[in-house]
């Protein structure tokens, strides 16, 4: 068993040196800052008084070429609250079918005042897929009262995406 740990520290810390520079994670373990695994019994409690996070793009049930980029609006102050932060604290994550990142700063576009556009790094197997944006605690704990999720269907490059 714990060498069945061991690869996947190892493939998990290989994604993370491969996928760029917002941090990795694999549905509930976080490579990246304070690497640990989790399990889905660890989620956090609902914190209090957090900024509200809302996807604005795609909308439920769109078709999305697989370079899949995400909108979403939120008055937080992300540069204290994602990883590219001073002290981690509660920060965001965005995620794919699972699979949890963790941005900086730098990897999101401001489009207007309060909404802004990460773009996942690796594209999109063709299908169904679940995108979430949500709060996690400096544990990387889930805050569930804070996870806003939108199913979309990702469709390939020669078929023409419906918004």
């Amino acid at each position: 068993m714990q060498s069945k740990n061991v690869a996947a520290v190892c493939i998990a810390a290989l994604t993370v040196t491969l996928a760029g520079p917002a941090a990795f994670a694999d549905e509930h373990s976080h490579g990246g800052h304070g690497s640990h695994a989790m399990s889905q019994s660890g989620a956090a409690k609902d914190m209090k008084e957090l900024p509200p996070l809302r996807i604005v793009s795609p909308l439920a049930g769109a078709q999305v070429e697989p370079n899949i980029e995400v909108e979403f609006e939120t008055d937080a102050d992300l540069a204290s609250m994602t990883m590219s932060a001073k002290a981690i604290g509660v920060h965001l994550h965005v995620g794919i079918d699972g699979t949890s990142l963790m941005p900086m700063m730098a990897d999101l576009a401001r489009v207007e005042k309060n909404r802004y556009r990460y773009t996942f790094d690796l594209p999109a197997a063709p299908g169904q897929r679940v995108i979430s944006v949500y709060w996690s605690d400096a544990s990387h704990k889930t805050i569930e009262s804070s996870v806003q999720k939108v199913s979309v269907v990702v469709v390939s490059k020669q078929a023409k995406p419906k918004p």
